[in-house]
């Protein structure tokens, strides 16, 4: 249990706890630059969101699996909400086009990094993992990031806030064929 957690649960069992999270009301880092930002084209990266007061906590990247899921360290397998990003070869549903692609944009975008996750709704999908929007420290949200690289459609069948940003994002790689768009 790292210091923080620590500290956070003492509070917590002494009622001092402040925030959804548990998490005593410390501010966060500020973010530093990443280094492999340069890797991914400035037109495919979102606008930078500043970090969320009520999620301060950041987590690594320890696997991606596919274009629209990974694992984080202390939370376990995380769905990219509102991400539905084609399947890859050897994954559990037969491969589609592009799905190696999407899977290839997205270890070269998160894995190994540091993220925070912001919650929307349901905090868990039918397959028991946890539904999140996954930031970098930079700010940059990784869900809109593949999506805005054109390997991966923003989620249609459900609601969630950022849908119309997705959609967006979306209609933006494809005007400018970028990823599985192209011509």
């Amino acid at each position: 249990m790292t210091p923080l957690r620590l500290a956070a649960a003492m509070l917590a069992l002494a009622g001092l706890a402040c925030g959804p999270a548990g998490m005593a009301g410390e501010p966060a880092a500020p973010p530093q630059p990443r280094a492999a930002t340069e890797q991914v084209p400035e037109t495919t990266r979102p606008s930078a969101i500043p970090a969320s007061p009520a999620s301060p906590e950041l987590h690594r990247v320890r696997q991606v699996i596919d274009g629209d899921t990974i694992t984080v360290a202390d939370i376990g397998t995380i769905r990219l909400i509102g991400v539905d990003a084609p399947e890859k070869q050897g994954g559990f549903r037969e491969a589609e086009p592009y799905g190696d692609q999407a899977t290839a944009y997205l270890r070269k975008l998160a894995d190994g990094q540091l993220v925070r996750l912001e919650y929307d709704g349901e905090r868990k999908d039918r397959f028991n993992r946890t539904l999140a929007y996954v930031f970098l420290e930079d700010g940059t949200l990784v869900n809109e990031a593949i999506i805005r690289a054109g390997w991966a459609e923003h989620y249609r069948s459900f609601d969630y806030h950022r849908k119309a940003d997705f959609r967006q994002a979306e209609r933006e790689a494809r005007a400018a064929s970028r990823g599985m768009w192209r011509r």
